[in-house]
């Protein structure tokens, strides 16, 4: 407070001698004002207070000190509450409403006046701005005013600042003195500027005053923008002092901060104007501190800065381009501010340019630009765009090596920034380019800079696609060319050389093969190789430095090539890839185990369709890096650790595998890890499908190929085409669609840059590659499971791919699946034509694929599956054998197991001799590129001799010499010598060499079609000679394959000790070698069965056994049985893993066994061991079996088949002893089997189907939901459902549950059993060969199941009146649309040819061709349609007479009551008795061997069963309709025939069904629809046949249909389509919308709703289906038919009535009016009381009341040709009732 006292007695001196002291005390006053200012404490209200006072005494004397203390003390007074709020919280200041401190001052209304009247008075007095002659009063005025006028100022310009953001938020109201402040500061701004001298300038910059100017200038302009007044005045200040000489560096940096700092709070008000002219002075202060700067630093300058570093410089110089860049972002309205911006900026950026070569381009501001350039060109709608090159080459200021600074820097930001406009940015990166080439890379001592670019323009023009290729590869091949002069004349290049060489390298060298994909690349000399050598070359050699600027690029191209060369197959130059890897990932201080997770993630440690994981070329490589670490087990198992989330190993459990999945779904977001993802659920289901759990691995394949065709969609363009093929099969002109492909590229935004998913980096070729290998997964999974449609159309659409990328192991691995495919579909010619291509592709690629382990497994499978080929086509229904297939089929089943034996398969690498032995085998046996040329036989590896014809045994007078080799080795197409009946006679003494299980197909494990009929009789052998046609030729070869391999119990057990990489890596080529192995071993055990030799084939399966366990080498195996060793292989085999192989062969091991039997005691060679395996022990092994392929259909029916025949047979005979707790259920096992073998490959597409929409639910309802919930759907689902269980100890538990599951009514169960089981049946039985079939049926209830198997003796065939009669009428070589058979060839076709006959004369009868003609010939075309029906007529009784006899009561409602048994005995004789006994006990019957006594035996059993229908109180034989429902479940070799229409079954309700699993889905699904709208549920669903939709003639062409049911449908009030085609969306709403959907059109009605669209469908109406074969099942072979039933059964539906066959319209109509009006009958009296139960209907409880098919047999009595016509329609589904719903919503 001194000085406080001092001042105040300093005033009353003053007043003593004025003119002396006026100085001193307007410094003494100066002085005291700053200490307030500076004070802690506050003085600044007395201070001003008292100077206040002296003013006014002074007002009236001293007015020039009397203005100078109003200003002191004004500056105190408006500083005040800021020095109140030093020390204080700063955000408690920060919060503080300016108006406590201005605005106090502001309202003073008295200060502020006499404040501005004091500015005027001491502008006056000093005359500023103006000349006084008393220069020496000017001086001595001058000064304490600017002192005054300055502390003013900054006290006010601080507050002002301080609080900005709360001034600037303020209303423009609310300030509206503010002009006398901004007064002030321009007064004092102008003096500094104008009235101030250099000295003090210099003065008032410099010590504390250096920031006053700064500060005011800013604060001005502050408030300018804010009140919008004098904003010119002081723009223009602020850009005076900023650039002012004198300014200090640290105030043009507080400028340009400040400036900043207000352009951003203007910009978040939403006030762009002001911030554009903040940051227009802004960006100007930044680019003068940049230039002081750099001047500073070339001058050396010793002024004290930490800014001076060249580090600093460019960080202030990206600072100031941001600046310009968001100035560029605000001011985008004029395109002149916007380039005078950038030139402006540009110009100031070249000045530190040219000081400093080093400083950075403005990227930032560069980039704005581009962006500002895209958006004009948005608006302007114009392709031109203005380059930095236009607007800155007439500028004199920047130099022409900086101008190209720019430009490149121009050049990278179209490049980064392409996303805004790919097409745009491209053409200005051209663009940009040439200029660079042609302005400014033109001497010699720029070719490094005009090879960068160059490159950089190869790359460009590469992304433009095949249109450009040669232009980018001229580039490439120019730049390659400059650098290479480069590095000839200076051998000690630069880091930078050598990087930009490898670049133009690989470039060129995927450019090479992007321009020609399917061109021969990969030969030795190619330039392609070349290119890639010579960059490993470089990137290798010693003198190569690191160059991080392009690490990212040159990985990525590293990563481009591994990936192409990869999916290509090529592996030779691998090593050295890996090389480059290894250094590029040691350069970046990579840990071991990160790298190679780094890699494996990625998939780039293998190649496409590899087995292995990792090849062994990389563990070579690894080994020379790291050669202390690559057998460290604790080192791998530190690998093995680091991708636990992405292996699935062989010791993974499905627990494990799920809970990787669901830790990698939640770790990171689910688009992130797409491709790790897909890559667990595709491992994930291909050690699924070798455990044998197909539907699961579906589920997991499908999730895979989801999430890769997604990846493949952002990597790849492709357009597609829809394209149909014809094939001429054998005369039947076949039709297939598909999608063609018409482009497929690579996409260009991702030519040159791959895509980074959560780390992984991937590549378009390792996204092609994982999306083939998925498709391959999921079509070889659905070939399994018998969905052939989606099979084909997947494995279609791959191979085309692949042929069009030219990858030839791929195209070669879908060529033999579709083979496969083909000939399981009886397809021959197409098959051959898909294996011959793939066995040609492969051999003229063999240089190509480099793993030999990947071509010996695809040459052999090749083999095998020719070998399969002829042999199937050699054992075929409808095929008169030619033995030269046989022949065929031995030399490629040779050249496989050849092919499997000479390859060593264990060694990581394969010796030179060994690759030299590989391709002389992979060349021999060429093919032409139409037919498949069987190897000869000295040709294989064996040297074995020429194989010669294969003939029947003949006696010494028949024999004759055998022709010559070369006679028979004749091309396939000459190959079809056919056998005459009569040489057929001589051979087997009858017709009958038939198929391998003729009409079924090989199981996914066994590869080919069963084993032949009568062929494998002992005595009946096809072929003559064991030399010719034995399996000793194969014997060496496969002792020593088996003698080869170690027990796999014994290397699981040490992988799993282990858990090293290499086992690792081993176990998995093991798992392929052994499949492949098992498959061929099968075949050609079957191929030895179907020649005879029975004995060799049980050898040949016996030694398959040392594939899976070894008894001689295996010291835990030494001791153990025979026995026990087969049963190891269906229990606890380790890893679960080839579970469908192991079923196949114990299959054909019990087969083989049981062939065996009628032989044992009669002195043939037999096989010894397999012959002490008895009846029991064959059981349980079927058991194993049909538990380990429950999910593969194919193999599972054959093995129900003939468990549920051996339990049959062991009724009747002793040899067939069964265990004693088996004993008395021999009924229930096998009609369980029975069923079991029905519709197999449908029960797994219901489940399959259900796992699918548990699947989209889940995805529905949660983004992130597992894989896995969907998956336990398979576990949940009913064990009805469910084929069967999951282990073989529930198997007994699991049969009792089904039969109580059982619906009320019986199910009647029938198939033909046939070919090679059939042989087997008969040998066993020891029956003739007249039996050429089996019928086997049984009739299943809860309570009961009985079981026969009926020899089929007679042949029905049309006599000769109906076969000449229809010529009468018709040509059939006069149409031209010919008949389809729904079937290609069943054994229907030899037992009972009529039927075909009749259905091919109804198709063409009933064809428009006779329209014309019937109206002439009216009579003889109805004659002609009589007797087909008359014939037909007789047919089905035929086949109730002569194949069913006396058992055709088992086909009735409810079996006879037994509980009368005594009386009926004491009627019977003894024998009477005992089949009385049989019949009611065993409840298995077979029957009798001969027609003759076949007829005595049918004479008892009628007897029997009269009398025993005659004791039951609930039979009528003549009103069938009375009777109980039945559902027909017909295997699909028999259910294109009538049965509903059989005599006993005419007047029945019959319902027919594939599968008793499709019963048991059907009544679950309809059951819960009803819940949706029924409180009371029936145990059958019911429709109301009112709620309905109908179709009526779409076409329009029907008028005869449209007159009879249009009236009828309006009449009803139905709703419908009358003469149009709806949508698909219409009738899928309408399906799921309705009760009932009726057809009357043409087909089926799938041509306006497919298949496929009807399966998707949750629920599904009844259908009424009145068109041509609506109900027709179209046989695909051995894979699940097509046809709309099959659709509408998957979607739910709970009735479908469609026909069989081809119907006349006007009869067809009938039978549909019939069935219509009786149900509208019967939907009138629901509501009446049913008379037997005496309940309302209301109750849905009643059982009596006629249901859908209750009306049948009436409708088709509507029908004038009650056979022809009337027996086509039949009633799919189950028993459905009529009732009259209220009115559902939809």
């Amino acid at each position: 407070m001194s000085w406080i006292l001092w001042l105040m007695s300093a005033s009353f001196t003053w007043q003593v001698g004025v003119e002396e002291t006026t100085p001193g005390f307007l410094e003494l006053v100066c002085y005291c004002a700053n200490k307030c200012h500076s004070s802690t404490v506050s003085l600044c209200d007395p201070v001003a207070e008292h100077l206040s006072r002296l003013a006014d005494t002074f007002r009236a004397d001293f007015p020039f000190i009397t203005s100078v203390l109003t200003l002191y003390a004004s500056g105190l007074l408006a500083s005040s509450s800021h020095d109140q709020s030093k020390g204080k919280d700063i955000e408690k200041c920060r919060n503080t409403l300016p108006r406590y401190a201005l605005q106090n001052f502001l309202n003073n209304k008295k200060q502020c006046q006499q404040m501005a009247a004091s500015i005027n008075l001491l502008n006056d007095h000093s005359d500023i701005g103006g000349k006084v002659k008393n220069s020496q009063h000017k001086e001595s005025s001058h000064g304490p005013y600017w002192e005054a006028l300055k502390f003013f100022c900054q006290s006010l310009a601080d507050s002002i600042y301080f609080n900005r953001k709360e001034i600037l938020s303020e209303a423009e109201s609310s300030w509206d003195d503010l002009n006398i402040i901004q007064y002030a500061f321009h007064e004092f701004c102008n003096i500094f500027l104008q009235c101030l001298s250099a000295t003090e300038k210099e003065r008032e910059t410099s010590g504390d005053n250096h920031r006053v100017i700064s500060v005011v200038a800013v604060a001005a302009l502050m408030l300018s923008l804010k009140t919008n007044q004098y904003i010119k005045e002081s723009t223009l200040l602020v850009k005076q002092v900023i650039s002012a000489e004198w300014v200090s560096v640290k105030r043009l940096k507080y400028l340009y901060v400040s400036l900043n700092n207000l352009a951003v709070i203007f910009t978040r008000k939403k006030r762009p104007k002001e911030a554009i002219k903040a940051l227009k002075l802004c960006c100007k202060a930044s680019w003068n501190y940049v230039a002081y700067l750099s001047r500073m630093h070339v001058e050396k300058s010793h002024v004290s800065c930490d800014d001076l570093s060249e580090k600093a410089i460019a960080e202030f110089i990206m600072e100031a381009s941001q600046k310009v860049a968001f100035l560029l972002q605000l001011n985008q309205e004029s395109n002149f501010k916007i380039n005078g911006i950038i030139k402006k900026s540009l110009i100031c950026w070249s000045v530190s340019e040219n000081l400093i070569a080093t400083v950075p381009t403005p990227v930032s501001l560069i980039k704005e630009w581009v962006k500002v350039q895209y958006l004009m060109l948005k608006d302007a709608d114009t392709e031109h765009g203005m380059m930095l090159y236009s607007l800155l080459s007439s500028c004199k200021e920047i130099s022409k090596k900086t101008l190209g600074k720019i430009l490149e820097e121009e050049l990278l930001s179209y490049e980064t920034q392409s996303y805004l406009n790919p097409r745009y940015c491209l053409r200005m990166r051209l663009q940009i380019i040439d200029i660079l080439l042609e302005e400014f890379y033109i001497a010699k001592d720029s070719n490094l800079k005009k090879s960068r670019i160059l490159i950089e323009k190869g790359k460009v023009l590469r992304v433009h696609g095949l249109a450009r290729l040669d232009e980018c590869v001229q580039c490439l091949s120019d730049a390659i060319s400059t650098l290479k002069l480069i590095y000839g004349a200076k051998k000690s290049c630069s880091s930078r050389v050598h990087q930009l060489l490898i670049h133009a390298y690989l470039l060129h060298a995927l450019c090479t093969q992007e321009a020609s994909p399917n061109s021969m690349v990969l030969s030795p000399k190619s330039d392609f190789l070349n290119d890639i050598h010579a960059a490993l070359d470089l990137y290798l050699s010693s003198d190569h430095g690191h160059a991080d600027e392009q690490y990212e690029d040159m990985l990525f191209l590293w990563y481009q090539l591994i990936d192409f060369l990869s999916i290509k197959g090529y592996l030779e130059i691998h090593p050295r890839l890996y090389d480059v890897v290894m250094k590029l990932f040691n350069e970046k201080n990579f840990p071991l185990a990160k790298t190679i997770s780094e890699l494996w993630k990625n998939r780039r440690l293998s190649h496409g369709l590899c087995a292995s994981p990792v090849n062994h070329m990389f563990i070579d490589t690894f080994a020379k890096h790291q050669s202390q670490f690559s057998t460290s087990t604790k080192f791998w198992r530190t690998c093995m650790e680091e991708l636990k989330p992405l292996i699935v190993g062989f010791h993974h459990i499905n627990t494990e595998i799920k809970q990787a999945a669901s830790c990698l779904i939640s770790s990171v977001p689910q688009s992130s890890s797409f491709f790790r993802l897909s890559n667990l659920y595709y491992d994930s289901s291909a050690r699924l499908v070798s455990s044998g759990h197909m539907i699961e691995a579906l589920a997991y394949a499908k999730e895979a190929h989801s999430l890769r065709s997604k990846l493949l969609k952002q990597n790849f363009e492709y357009s597609v085409e829809k394209m149909t093929e014809t094939f001429d099969e054998d005369g039947r002109i076949i039709e297939k669609t598909y999608y063609g492909i018409q482009t497929f590229k690579v996409a260009d935004s991702l030519v040159a840059k791959g895509c980074d998913y959560e780390g992984c980096t991937l590549t378009p070729w390792n996204v092609l590659s994982c999306y083939l290998e998925s498709l391959l997964q999921v079509g070889m999974i659905h070939e399994i499971l018998g969905n052939v449609l989606d099979a084909e159309m997947l494995l279609r659409w791959g191979r085309n791919i692949s042929r069009i990328q030219g990858l030839p192991h791929f195209e070669v691995s879908f060529s033999v699946m579709l083979g496969k495919l083909y000939r399981k579909q009886k397809l021959w010619n197409v098959a051959e034509k898909e294996l011959s291509s793939a066995k040609k592709t492969l051999a003229s690629n063999v240089d190509v694929v480099s793993c030999k382990r990947c071509l010996c497994m695809l040459e052999s499978s090749i083999n095998q599956q020719i070998g399969d080929l002829f042999l199937s086509r050699f054992s075929s229904t409808g095929e008169s054998p030619s033995m030269k297939m046989l022949v065929d089929a031995k030399s490629f089943y040779k050249l496989a197991l050849d092919k499997l034996n000479v390859f060593n398969w264990r060694t990581s690498n394969s010796t030179s001799e060994e690759a030299r032995l590989e391709q002389v085998i992979s060349r021999e046996s060429p093919l032409s590129s139409c037919v498949i040329n069987p190897p000869k036989a000295n040709d294989t590896l064996s040297n074995a001799k020429a194989e010669t014809k294969i003939e029947p045994r003949r006696s010494r007078r028949t024999k004759k010499e055998v022709k010559p080799a070369s006679q028979i080795q004749e091309v396939v197409c000459n190959r079809n010598r056919r056998i005459t009946r009569s040489t057929l006679r001589s051979l087997v003494k009858t017709e009958e060499i038939v198929s391998a299980d003729r009409h079924n197909a090989p199981t996914a494990g066994s590869a080919t079609d069963h084993l032949s009929t009568a062929a494998v009789g002992s005595e009946h052998n096809v072929a003559s000679s064991e030399s010719e046609c034995s399996a000793a030729d194969f014997r060496n070869g496969i002792s020593s394959l088996c003698n080869k391999m170690k027990c796999w119990h014994c290397l699981y057990t040490e992988a799993v000790d282990c858990s090293t990489l290499n086992n690792f890596i081993h176990m998995n080529w093991e798992l392929v070698y052994r499949s492949l192995c098992l498959r061929l071993l099968v075949s050609i055990g079957k191929f030895s069965g179907i020649c005879g030799n029975v004995h060799e084939a049980q050898e040949i399966l016996l030694e398959s056994l040392s594939v899976l366990r070894k008894k001689s080498s295996c010291s835990n195996c030494s001791s153990d049985s025979l026995i026990f060793l087969i049963e190891s292989i269906g229990k606890h085999f380790p890893g679960d893993a080839l579970a469908v192989q192991r079923a196949s062969l114990l299959y054909y091991i019990c087969w083989f066994t049981l062939k065996s039997y009628p032989h044992q005691g009669t002195g043939r060679n037999i096989c010894c061991e397999l012959s002490c395996i008895g009846t029991v022990k064959i059981v349980s092994l079927l058991k194993m079996s049909f538990i380990l392929c429950r999910e593969v259909p194919l193999l599972f029916k054959k093995i129900c088949r003939l468990l549920a025949g051996v339990y049959v047979l062991s009724t009747s005979l002793k040899q067939f002893s069964l265990s004693p707790g088996e004993e008395g259920s021999e009924s229930q096992w096998a009609s369980f089997f029975h069923q079991a073998s029905l519709g197999t490959d449908l029960n797994q597409q219901i489940i399959s189907g259900m796992v699918q929409k548990k699947q989209s639910q889940s995805a529905t309802n949660s983004e992130d939901s597992s894989l896995s919930n969907s998956i336990s759907t398979i576990l949940d689902l009913a064990g009805s459902i469910r084929t069967a269980p999951e282990s073989y100890e529930d198997l007994e538990e699991f049969v009792l549950r089904f039969f109580q599951g059982l619906p009320s009514i019986p199910v009647i169960c029938i198939s033909l059993v046939s070919g090679s089981d059939a042989s087997l049946f008969r040998e066993l039985l020891h029956w003739s060969h007249n039996v050429r079939a089996f019928i086997l049926l049984s009739h299943l209830s809860s309570d009961n199941q009985h079981v026969i198997l009926l020899p089929v003796y007679e042949t029905l065939e049309a006599s000769d009146d109906d076969a000449s009669s229809s010529s009468v009428v018709f040509n059939w070589k006069d149409f031209d649309k010919q008949w389809k058979c729904p079937w290609v060839s069943t054994v229907i076709d030899e037992i009972a040819p009529v039927f075909r006959h009749v259905l091919e004369r109804n198709y063409y009868s009933s064809s428009e061709h006779f329209l014309e003609y019937i109206k002439k010939n009216t009579s003889l075309w109805w004659r002609q349609r009589n007797r087909l029906d008359q014939c037909l007529s007789k047919f089905l009784q035929d086949m109730e007479d002569l194949w069913l006899g006396t058992w055709k009561y088992l086909l009735l409602g409810e079996w006879p009551d037994c509980s009368h048994l005594d009386t009926i005995e004491k009627n019977l004789f003894e024998d009477e008795e005992h089949l009385l006994q049989l019949v009611v006990t065993k409840k298995c019957y077979v029957g009798q061997g001969s027609e003759a006594s076949s007829s005595e035996f049918e004479s008892k059993m009628h007897t029997l069963f009269k009398r025993m229908l005659e004791m039951s109180d609930n039979f009528d034989e003549d009103e069938g309709i009375t009777r109980k429902p039945i559902i027909l479940v017909l295997d699909f070799d028999v259910q294109m025939l009538p049965w509903e229409n059989l005599p006993i079954l005419r007047n029945q309700e019959v319902y027919r069904m594939p599968s008793v699993g499709s019963i048991f889905a059907t009544l679950d699904r309809c059951c819960q629809n009803e819940e949706q709208f029924e409180t009371n549920i029936p145990a059958f669903p019911s429709i109301d046949p009112l709620d309905s939709y109908y179709l009526l003639n779409p076409d329009g062409d029907l008028r005869t249909t449209q007159l009879e049911f249009e009236s009828w449908f309006k009449d009803q009030n139905i709703e419908g389509k009358i003469g149009t085609v709806p949508t698909v969306q219409e009738l899928s709403l309408a399906l799921k919308n309705h009760d009932l959907f009726v057809y009357c059109g043409h087909g089926s009605g799938t041509q306006y709703i497919p298949g496929h669209q009807i399966e998707k469908l949750d629920t599904c109406a009844a259908t009424l289906l009145l068109g041509c074969s609506s109900g027709s099942l179209y046989l695909k072979g051995c894979y699940l038919p097509e046809g709309a039933p099959i659709s509408y059964i998957l979607a739910g539906s709970p009735v479908i009535v469609a026909n069989l066959w081809e119907v006349t319209d006007k009869d067809i109509d009938r039978f549909g009016k019939a069935m219509l009006n009786a149900w509208l009958r019967e939907r009138s009296a629901a509501s009446s009381k049913c008379d037997q139960c005496i309940v309302p209907n209301k109750s849905k409880k009643c059982s009596h009341r006629p249901r859908i098919g209750s009306f049948m047999g009436q409708a088709r009595d509507a029908c004038t040709l009650g056979f022809l016509i009337g027996a086509s329609p039949v009633c799919y589904g189950v028993p459905t009732g009529i009732i009259k719903r209220k009115k559902r919503t939809a």
